[in-house]
């Protein structure tokens, strides 16, 4: 099998392993649904609730975040339930039954607690009180709030964190905007000043790179392949810790670990097809003979020249 074969192979693994990747959130979605279910029909609506949001994480829809939010109120808990649904209002605001749903409970929520817009300087997940609200990142998040002094905390991507005091005022709008510290900035260093160096004309290279462009290349997509999966495993393994304590911490470290794992597979596809692509088109693959070199050596009476032999 010829190198370039080989690296087209390889790309084509690193495909089907990020297809495993998405089914495996269906599934944990379908296990997590299921346990759902089974903890309302015996009326532990708070972990019914729990894992319809879980669920909801795992792969968005609207039947799981409904679910959601009914066991919330079943639970009573109208301030998550409220939250819930204006998540459900602003993504399937077409879909009549959801509309309804989340149109209801917001009306009873409206008169009875505060509702309160976090507007985040990048996309942010939010915290309540140390209790993580299961919504996606976003930029601006509307939460319903008991009466009262309660802390915000918002995590970003990045992986930076703030937070806010906010007094929620029962039938009241209000808003509060979150901006990560920012770094400081690192001290400037004046460029030491260097005499211009003289330009060599530069030697002429054939066309093409060499196979070991390829070739590493290649190496590379199979290592972030490897580290992908092992990264998967690992995000599987938080998303089973969540489920058995569904805190804060467990929520942004799951989602953080799915990030990686994303931005890990991804890599090993771009870079994959990239090498597959530089060893059809670009790559050397056979290399020209270099020409005899020619030498001047000292020789009684005079010099003798010789061409591209040794003895």
């Amino acid at each position: 099998m010829t190198n370039a074969r080989r690296a087209l192979l390889a790309a084509s693994l690193l495909v089907g392993s990020l297809s495993s990747t998405a089914r495996a959130d269906v599934s944990a979605a379908a296990r997590a649904f299921a346990d759902g279910q089974s903890a309302q029909l015996e009326g532990d609506y708070d972990h019914a609730a729990q894992s319809f949001e879980l669920a909801y994480a795992n792969a968005p829809s609207k039947e799981a975040l409904r679910s959601a939010i009914r066991a919330r109120k079943l639970a009573g808990q109208l301030a998550r339930a409220a939250t819930l649904a204006e998540v459900l209002l602003a993504q399937y605001a077409s879909d009549t039954p959801s509309a309804k749903l989340a149109s209801d409970v917001i009306a009873e929520a409206r008169p009875r607690l505060g509702r309160v817009t976090v507007v985040c300087s990048e996309k942010c997940s939010l915290a309540i009180g140390g209790r993580a609200i299961s919504m996606p990142p976003s930029e601006s998040l509307v939460v319903y709030l008991q009466a009262g002094r309660h802390t915000v905390d918002a995590t970003f991507e990045d992986g930076r964190s703030a937070a806010r005091e906010v007094t929620a005022v029962a039938g009241a709008d209000s808003q509060v905007e979150i901006e990560p510290l920012k770094p400081a900035a690192p001290a400037t260093v004046e460029p030491e000043l260097k005499p211009p160096a003289l330009r060599q004309p530069a030697p002429v290279e054939p066309r093409g790179v060499r196979p070991l462009v390829a070739l590493t290349g290649g190496a590379v997509a199979v290592g972030l392949a490897g580290v992908g999966i092992w990264s998967g495993l690992s995000t599987n393994k938080a998303h089973d810790a969540y489920v058995a304590n569904p805190t804060h911490d467990a929520y942004v470290e799951g989602r953080s670990k799915q990030l990686r794992t994303n931005i890990l597979l991804g890599g090993a596809i771009a870079v994959g097809v990239t090498s597959a692509v530089v060893a059809i088109w670009w790559t050397r693959w056979d290399s020209a003979e270099a020409p005899p070199a020619v030498s001047l050596v000292p020789a009684a009476g005079g010099g003798l020249v010789t061409y591209g032999a040794s003895f």
